[in-house]
Formats: C-alpha cells, sequence, structure tokens
C-alpha cells in the first residue's frame, strides 16, 4: 500500500514538531527527568568496578568505636590509623571525601599527616565557598557587587601530606542529580576529586598519553613529562589542567590521539591500559559537565563499615582484598539515615535511601576507571532519529484502520524502546525516548484518529441528510455506522409513546388533489413535529394522518413523562392554531399516549426492514387515541404516564379494558391550564367525579344526576354524556354484583 501524500505531509510535519520539541528546553528537561530515569530503571542494577571500594562513616561505627555522632568530630588519630591500615592492605589510593580545613589538636593532627606522608597516594576533599567583592570607583564608592567561587584548602601540614587536594561540588536535592562536573567552572577550571583521583589511579596511562600527544604534535613534546614519578600534588594538579588545556586549545588533537591509539592496538578488545588512555583523550577534549552512570541504588558499590577496616580482629570482620584498589572514604546515606549527604538520584525510592555523596564521588570515578558513561546522541542524529520516528508514526497511523495503527505503534514502540535500552546499556548512548514515545507516538494517534473521524463524518452527515428525513437520527447513525447488523440493532427499552390521530382526514383526502393534500398535511406535520421534538421526543412513524412518538430511556423517569406530556398539550395548542388558520381546513387531532416496555428496533425480513417498537404500549396508545372519540375529549394518557407526576391539569376518567384486551387500563384526560375556560372545568369536573364515584358504586340514579350537572353546562362535558349513557344501560342491565366499575369496550 503505497502512503498518500496527505500522510507524507502529516508526518513531515509530526517529525518538524518532535524535532523542535526534543531540542528545547522544556524537551531536554523531560528527557533527563523522565526519560533517562525510565532507562535506568529498565535496565537495572549493574556490577561496579572491583577496583572501586568505599569506606562508610556510619552510625554503626560511631558507636563501635564509641565515637561523637557528628563524623568530622572524630579524632585525626581514628582517620590515621584507617589509612595505615588501607597501606599496609595495599589500597593504590586513598580519597578522602571530609573536609578538614580546621585544626583539632597538635597530637591528631601530626597522627594524620604521619599516616598520609607515610601512605603518599592520599587525596583531600576541598571545600568551595562564595565569596562577594566589592569593586569602588577612584573616589572610593561602591560600583558593583562581584562574586567569586574561593576554594578553601585543608589546613596546611594536611594539604602538604596530601598527595592532590580538590573539589567535589554536586547539585543539592531537591533537584534529582544526575550530572557531575570534571573541571569546575567559576573556579578556574579546576579538576574535581574524581578526576584527580583517576588520573593518580592511572598514572601509567598518563604517562602514555603524554607520550602519545608528543608522537601526534611533535611541537608538544615540552607535556611528554607531564607527570614525572616524583611529582608532588602540585604538580599532580598542574599536570592535570596543562594537559586539558592543550586538548581545548586544539580541536584536532582529541581525534588524532584517538586515532593513533586505535590503530596501536585491538579496538574491538581493548587492554585496560587503551581503555584508561581512551577516558582520558575524552576526559580532556569534552566540556566538563558530565552524566553519571548509575551503578544502581545506595550501597551498589561496595561499601565497607569504617569499623570494620580499623578493627583488630582478623578474618571476616577484617577485609584484606585491597590490594590496588581505589577506596573512598565520606560519610553515606545508606548507613547513617539522619545524615545529610544524600542525594536524590534515579534510583531514589519511597522507603529508600539517597546515594550519598562519597558514593556519587566513588562512581565518578568508576566511570572514568571503566570508560562507561552516559552521553546524549548528538543534536544531528537526535534530530534524525526523531523526525524519521515521526514520519514512521504517521505513516503507520494513517495508513491502517485504528485497531491496527494502535497495534502496530505499540509494536513500534516497544521496538523502539528495546533498542534504546540495548544501545543504553552496551555503550551509554542516551535515545530520546519520551518525546518519541509518550508525546509523538500518541499525538500521531490521536490526531490521524481525528482526521479519520471528520472523514467519515463528513459521509456521515451525508448519509444523515439524505435519510435523515425518513428516520430517526439515531437510526441512521447506526446505518452509517454498520449496516451489515440491521437484524441485530434491537433493544429492551422504557418509553412512553404519544399518538394522535387526525379527525376528517378521509373525507378531506377524497376531496383535494394530491398535490394539495400533500401540502397540507406537510403543513400539519410540521405543526406538529415542533413541540414534539421540542420537548425530546422523537417522531418516528407517520402513517396516513396518525403520527407515532417516542420517548425512551433505561428506566421509569418522572422528568421524561413530564416533558412527554409538555408535548401532548404544546400538540393540540399546534394544532389548534393550525385550524384557526383560514388557509387550511380543520384537522381536529386526538391523542393517546402510554408508558412501559418495548423492543425498539429494526423489524423486518429479507430486504425489507422498518425501524419501530414492538409492545403492547403503542397498541394501547393507539386505543387510548380512539377512545377519545367515544370520550368526546382530545388527550387521553394512562396512569402509566401521569400516575406519578403532580401540577397537571388532569383527571381520572376511569378504568377500561379495550377490545381484545383483558387487563384494565386507568384512563386520565389531560386539559391544557386556560384560565377562560378553568371555571367551567371546574364545575364539569367536581361533578364528574362525584357521578363516577356513584358509578363504581352502582348508585345510577345518584350518577346519572351528577353526570347531567357536570353536562349542563356550555354543551356538555363528553366524559359525563358517555358515562350517561352508561347509567341509562346500566339502570335496564345492571353489570352484576362483582362490577368493579371497569368499563368493557367491543370497539376499537
Amino acid at each position: 500500500m503505497i502512503p498518500s501524500r496527505k500522510a507524507w505531509i502529516f508526518g513531515l510535519i509530526l517529525g518538524l514538531i518532535g524535532v523542535v520539541a526534543t531540542l528545547s528546553p522544556y524537551g531536554y528537561a523531560l528527557e533527563e527527568g523522565l526519560g533517562l530515569h525510565l532507562l535506568f530503571q529498565l535496565r537495572g542494577a549493574q556490577p561496579p568496578p572491583e577496583d572501586v571500594v568505599v569506606v562508610a562513616l556510619d552510625r554503626q561505627s560511631s558507636k563501635q568505636l564509641d565515637l561523637p555522632m557528628e563524623p568530622r568530630n572524630w579524632p585525626r588519630t581514628v582517620h590515621a590509623r584507617l589509612i595505615n591500615r588501607l597501606h599496609d592492605a595495599g589500597a593504590a589510593m586513598i580519597v578522602f571525601d571530609l573536609i578538614f580545613n580546621e585544626p583539632q589538636t597538635p597530637e591528631t593532627d601530626a597522627a594524620l599527616e604521619q599516616a598520609m606522608a607515610r601512605a603518599g597516594n592520599v587525596i583531600l576533599a576541598q571545600s568551595i565557598v562564595d565569596e562577594t567583592i566589592k569593586v569602588a570607583d577612584p573616589q572610593g564608592a561602591t560600583t558593583a557587587n562581584v562574586n567569586i567561587e574561593k576554594m578553601v584548602p585543608p589546613i596546611q601540614p594536611l594539604a602538604d601530606a596530601a598527595l592532590a587536594q580538590a573539589p567535589f561540588p554536586v547539585p543539592r536535592v531537591p533537584v534529582k542529580l544526575s550530572r557531575y562536573w570534571t573541571f569546575k567552572p567559576g573556579s578556574g577550571d579546576v579538576p574535581t576529586l574524581p578526576v584527580v583521583a583517576f588520573c593518580a589511579f592511572s598514572s601509567d596511562a598518563f604517562y602514555a598519553l603524554s607520550t602519545l600527544v608528543s608522537q601526534v604534535r611533535t611541537e608538544a613534546k615540552r607535556h611528554s613529562g607531564l607527570l614525572p614519578s616524583d611529582a608532588s600534588q602540585a604538580d599532580l594538579v598542574l599536570a592535570i589542567r596543562a594537559m586539558r588545556d592543550l586538548f581545548q586549545s586544539e580541536a584536532q588533537l582529541g581525534p588524532m590521539a584517538m586515532h593513533v591509539l586505535q590503530q596501536s592496538g585491538d579496538a574491538d578488545n581493548p587492554g585496560e591500559m587503551t581503555r584508561r588512555m581512551a577516558s582520558l583523550i575524552w576526559l580532556n577534549q569534552s566540556d566538563n559537565n558530565h552524566y553519571l552512570n548509575f551503578y544502581g541504588p545506595a550501597g551498589t558499590i561496595r561499601t565497607v563499615p569504617y569499623f570494620r577496616m580499623i578493627s583488630d580482629k582478623t578474618g571476616a570482620d577484617r577485609p584484606q582484598d585491597l590490594q590496588g584498589k581505589a577506596v573512598f572514604v565520606g560519610q553515606t546515606e545508606s548507613y547513617w539515615p539522619k545524615a545529610k549527604d544524600g542525594f536524590f538520584t534515579v534510583y531514589a525510592r519511597e522507603g529508600a535511601v539517597d546515594i550519598s555523596g562519597v558514593e556519587i564521588a566513588a562512581t565518578a570515578f568508576a566511570n572514568l576507571i571503566e570508560g562507561k558513561r552516559v552521553e546524549p546522541l548528538g543534536v544531528p542524529v537526535q534530530m534524525a532519529v526523531v523526525f524519521m520516528w515521526g514520519i514512521a508514526v504517521a505513516l503507520v497511523s494513517y495508513q491502517l484502520p485504528a485497531g491496527a495503527a494502535a497495534a502496530a505503534g505499540f509494536f513500534l514502540s516497544i521496538v523502539y524502546l528495546f533498542g534504546a535500552l540495548v544501545r543504553f546499556k552496551m555503550a551509554g548512548a542516551w535515545f530520546p525516548v519520551v518525546i518519541p514515545l509518550f508525546f509523538m507516538w500518541p499525538a500521531g494517534f490521536f490526531t490521524t484518529l481525528v482526521w479519520k473521524y471528520r472523514t467519515v463524518s463528513r459521509e456521515r452527515r451525508t448519509i444523515r441528510q439524505a435519510f435523515g428525513y425518513y428516520l430517526p437520527n439515531q437510526v441512521v447513525d447506526q446505518l452509517a455506522r454498520n449496516i451489515d447488523a440491521i437484524h441485530e440493532e434491537r433493544q429492551a427499552v422504557y418509553s412512553i409513546c404519544l399518538f394522535t390521530d387526525a379527525e376528517k382526514y378521509t373525507n378531506l383526502s377524497e376531496s383535494m388533489d394530491p398535490e394539495s393534500l400533500t401540502a397540507l398535511m406537510n403543513r400539519y406535520y410540521e405543526a406538529i413535529f415542533k413541540p414534539i421534538r421540542g420537548n425530546g421526543g422523537v417522531v418516528l412513524q407517520v402513517i396516513g394522518d396518525s403520527v407515532l412518538s417516542l420517548w425512551t430511556a433505561s428506566r421509569p423517569d418522572p422528568a421524561l413523562k413530564s416533558k412527554a406530556c409538555k408535548a401532548a398539550l404544546a400538540v393540540a395548542e399546534a394544532v389548534e392554531r393550525f385550524n384557526q388558520n383560514d388557509d387550511n381546513p380543520s384537522l381536529p387531532t386526538r391523542i393517546g399516549m402510554h408508558a412501559g416496555d418495548v423492543v425498539l428496533g429494526n423489524i423486518g425480513a429479507m430486504d425489507h426492514f422498518e425501524y419501530r417498537p414492538v409492545g403492547d404500549i403503542v397498541n394501547t396508545a393507539s386505543r387510548l387515541e380512539g377512545l377519545n372519540k367515544y370520550l368526546g375529549t382530545r388527550i387521553l394518557t394512562s396512569d402509566a404516564v401521569v400516575g406519578e407526576l403532580e401540577r397537571l391539569n388532569n383527571r381520572f376518567v376511569g378504568r377500561f379494558v379495550f377490545k381484545g384486551k383483558t387487563q384494565p387500563v386507568k384512563v386520565y384526560e389531560l386539559a391544557p391550564h386556560d384560565e377562560a375556560d378553568e371555571r367551567q372545568r371546574t364545575f364539569a369536573w367536581r361533578h364528574f367525579g362525584e357521578g363516577l364515584q356513584a358509578f363504581e358504586q352502582q348508585a345510577w340514579d345518584r350518577a346519572g344526576d351528577a353526570f347531567e350537572k357536570a353536562c349542563g353546562r356550555n354543551g356538555g362535558d363528553g366524559p359525563s354524556a358517555f358515562y350517561l349513557r352508561l347509567c341509562h344501560r346500566y339502570r335496564q342491565t345492571p353489570p352484576g354484583s362483582d362490577w368493579d366499575g371497569t368499563v368493557r369496550l367491543h370497539r376499537k
């Protein structure tokens, strides 16, 4: 199936919208806050490198060692003891994520200094403080305030004894931590704690990279000895900054060095030295803000309580496998629930602790060691991926039916997410997932769905316009949806049936030509249809001069009954106005109403069907309409319609059993609130009620007197005249002692 031009146009539009949304700050924030979170959760925890160990300053160690609850108040002799134990165990690097910028006692400071000097591989953390400097004019007046970041080093003896010192600033909660600085902007691009630890830990790779740089750039030979074996801490930090400055100043140096490195080794299976050199090249040529490749929730990196490391016990309580490892020492949230050094990350969840600052530093260090990092796709690649995804979504959604499009879109989304997850897990490649899967796909699917719906709606409107003159709107809708289901389109509903019939129509049809009769009846039906539809009714059938209308609901509804009664009164008024028009012959109209359950649907067989109700209420409504002829009334309704309604001008006119039926129907006359006739009606209805009560008691004389009084004003009362005739008959032929007042009709 060749995609249509509209599908291609929509695909181009959707792709462009997706590209703009993905590259916008809001889209980027969504991908970082939700998309990256989803990829980490689907990937699950990963084993961290064995080269990294965290020693935790925790509450348990505080109790075991009988030390203060606040780690900064621990005597530095304890840290000296830890350094000696780690050095003796063969630790290659010891990194303290603790601040030692205030002196303790001379004895404790000296003990820590001696231990650090003996180990020769201790790196300390620096703190950063914001400082405001006032800028003054020649007259001494302040013209501006300049905020600068100032490094606060450890106390001098400890700073001199350390291999290096570096800051490790990271964002604080409630911001979700996902990135870290390799070189701190605003502080002279000083290398941060994980970078300094990595370069010191990978000194062989650093030497090798210096040599490689001298080969690639002969005039850079002065950098070949950037890190001599006897380098001081100042030499280390300066060497790191010098290396970065060189890579940053010459954009082609990084790609050239990487090319030479790949040519010299096995690209498919690089060794540890090659991996670390590649990581150093990436570190120096990239920007200073990078995403952390988390290994899992808090405690995923091997973490040992502080007290176990300095315990005098041997065996399981004393880990000995630290040979050649980098040990990070710091306060851990996972072991110290009340600590304030935890960070909200992608693995944060209710009931779990946040990852601590020292574990963040260890994670960044481990990422550099393994060369495994999280990197967003480049802007051109992102644009291509999102744009092609938009076209694919549009083509699938537009070309396939809704159900097939939903299934195909779901399948494609799973394939896309699986591919993104595989690339994320294998190479740390971060594909956008939120915008493509949760915005573009729903937007594309539902937009095309609406688009198709509008097209189908136009077709249905054409069908409705053509058939709406002959069938109720709901039937036209059903046929437009599925004409093949015409046999099954039936439903049992509660319905109020209104039946009308015009007097003198037979004589009128004989005296008028067909065209004139048609025009007359169209005006007549217009007068009737308006009040029916205006009160929520459906004109279902027109047969000759008769009209069948329905009000349907799932269950009896007084409000629906009230609307039907209002419609009946409005029809009577409309017919009265119609008859008063000199251009129209008089067509007095009788109305019958009944309510109950019916089956409403397409009734017929073979190739001919009619949409109509099937049930006793239709026939009973017709009989009630016919009863008007005998009672001299215009609107008759059953108790099923008016029995629960108040504020209606109606009267009970008796119980009747229609011809062919066995069950009596309570019948009421419905009349408008006509003030001109109200007094006369009240008089007649009062005497009629007295007469009907006597009639049911077989008191024929008393009933007859009451009916005669009701008939005595202005030409008589129709129901009273009817019962007066029955009284004369029953005087001669009484109905029997078990008679309950029900009138049996022997004619329709």
